[in-house]
């Protein structure tokens, strides 16, 4: 796909991601009560791409589904909060982007909790058919993508084996813990 091309995905996406935020200001303020996992189901796979993208699509997609899913989590307007508690907040909610498109694709699965950044809210994360099923929370989620991020891609975009034993394998490691 040309550059041009690729930018005109990219400005059809980002347009339909903020007229789909737009109309559903209620859905969004009421984000605790609805989850995480029906902010994330109307979302078109593009627009998850985008927001994973390192370039300024991916930047302008991912400011745009932070500020509005800190406001639905906080209660307040992202642009009230401090830089911190918007940081906390993208390092946990951005991999999720990325874990929903695995998801999206089969090839992992995984279990929101309704506020992804609540300290005390847990994951359900299974990196293949044969693997357990791990229990982790969002710092653990965040030590994770550091240790294994890389793996973390392939194994989500592409389902890639080598990918998902080297996260199956960190994910010990990360404090998780597997369901019984």
């Amino acid at each position: 796909m040309t550059s041009n091309s690729s930018n005109k995905l990219s400005r059809a996406e980002v347009a339909h991601s903020e007229a789909m935020l737009d109309s559903s200001p209620l859905f969004l303020e009421n984000l605790l009560q609805a989850s995480f996992a029906r902010f994330l189901a109307p979302l078109r796979d593009q627009i998850l791409e985008l927001a994973v993208q390192p370039d300024c699509w991916g930047d302008r997609t991912r400011a745009r589904l932070i500020a509005e899913l800190f406001a639905g989590l906080r209660g307040i307007p992202a642009e009230d909060a401090r830089v911190e508690e918007i940081v906390q907040v993208s390092n946990v909610v951005v991999p999720c982007f990325l874990l929903e498109l695995g998801r999206r694709r089969r090839h992992i699965e995984i279990e929101f909790p309704a506020d992804p950044c609540d300290s005390g809210a847990r994951f359900r994360l299974r990196a293949g058919p044969s693997c357990p099923v791990y229990s982790i929370n969002g710092k653990q989620l965040v030590r994770l993508v550091a240790e294994s991020g890389e793996e973390l891609v392939g194994l989500c975009y592409f389902g890639d084996q080598r990918s998902r034993e080297n996260v199956e394998a960190q994910l010990p490691f990360t404090g998780g813990t597997t369901d019984s």
